[in-house]
């Protein structure tokens, strides 16, 4: 799986959203999405941070979690 900037991506609960944006930081790649309407013709105010992750051999879409974790993050899609 590649995630691109500019893309709509469907998460496993169905949900789709658009990659806005990629930094990378260590060796990790992350990914700031936004949630598409009922239409896909508009964002909505559902953001995220997530990741790829490798679960058996399979990648796999993780959200960033935790205010410590984003506080460290956020500031890098920030000051690009």
């Amino acid at each position: 799986m590649k995630i691109e900037i500019n893309k709509i991506i469907k998460l496993a609960n169905k949900e789709e959203y658009l990659v806005i944006d990629k930094v990378h930081m260590g060796k990790i790649d992350y990914y700031y999405i936004a949630g598409l309407n009922e239409e896909k013709n508009d964002i909505t105010n559902n953001y995220k941070i997530v990741t790829l992750i490798n679960i058996n051999d399979n990648l796999c879409i993780d959200e960033v979690l935790g205010e410590d974790k984003l506080k460290e993050i956020l500031p890098l899609f920030i000051n690009k």
